[in-house]
């Protein structure tokens, strides 16, 4: 999974560091904006705690980002909720600046990422971590559930065959056709843990009324997400990236993720 802190920091100490043409980091926006000193956000719901809606208002990590972009601008920030089915048109239409891509299944057309998280698949155990699961050598020769046809389910298995190559005994994966049902044999106490996507993983242990919570170790990273933004708009594009720069070095990034209760291996910046 590559890393952007390599190439993004650099760039950010030598612009602090030595003077630079005013059109490297100093641009006007203006015309690279679908309202005039407006950063336009679409956004579909994520779920908690990442993009969700309380009181009548979107809150989440994703929105404390957004935020955190038109701020580093001088811009005022316009949210618009957006459904998932439409997200990618809205952005290609022009009808928004960005589109928080961790809400699309795949990659939105005709735009480039700035990425703000890594995702992927996890364990999930019982809180308390009754059977000190604490990393992925510890899984072999247990029993552990996911959801078939998923790519935790491939996760798994993926394993499995690390486990084989390396002369371990396997897992006991056992799969479900449907989601809800994994965690049961880990709530009964006949798993170790079961396999989930991040979305889920990161909801589930920010629940207090939950049982289960992430294994932070115990992660296969599938792709970056970010904000998307449309490929004719590269003026923006540098904007934002270097919004999100500067947001790492100062160590913003890092106290927004924390206040969200995101765990570092989703952090694309190390």
């Amino acid at each position: 999974m590559p890393r952007r802190l390599a190439v993004l920091l650099p760039a950010l100490v030598s612009a602090l560091a030595w003077p630079a043409p005013a059109s490297a980091h100093y641009v006007d926006l203006n015309e690279a904006l679908t309202r005039e000193g407006t950063l336009t956000v679409g956004l579909a719901l994520t779920g908690r705690p990442f993009a969700y809606k309380e009181d009548g208002a979107l809150r989440g990590f994703e929105v404390a980002m957004a935020r955190a972009v038109a701020a580093a601008h001088g811009l005022a920030l316009g949210l618009a909720q957006v459904p998932r089915t439409g997200l990618a048109q809205a952005l290609a239409r022009g009808e928004v600046d960005l589109a928080n891509t961790l809400a699309l299944e795949g990659e939105a057309r005709g735009a480039s990422v700035v990425p703000y998280l890594v995702v992927g698949d996890h364990l999930m155990v019982l809180r308390g971590n009754p059977f000190r699961i604490r990393e992925v050598g510890d899984l072999s020769g247990r029993v552990v559930s996911a959801t078939a046809g998923s790519s935790a389910e491939a996760f798994a298995h993926d394993l499995n065959r690390e486990f084989a190559a390396a002369d371990l005994a396997p897992m006991q994966v056992h799969s479900f056709p449907h989601h809800r049902h994994t965690h049961f044999p880990v709530s009964m106490g006949h798993a170790v843990g079961y396999f989930v996507r991040t979305v889920s993983a990161v909801a589930i242990t920010g629940d207090p009324e939950s049982r289960t919570r992430l294994v932070e170790g115990v992660f296969r990273p599938r792709r970056e997400v970010g904000f998307a933004i449309r490929d004719t708009n590269p003026a923006l594009h540098h904007a934002v990236e270097h919004a999100v720069a500067a947001m790492v070095a100062t160590g913003k990034y890092r106290r927004l993720r924390l206040e969200h209760g995101l765990p570092a291996e989703l952090s694309p910046y190390r």
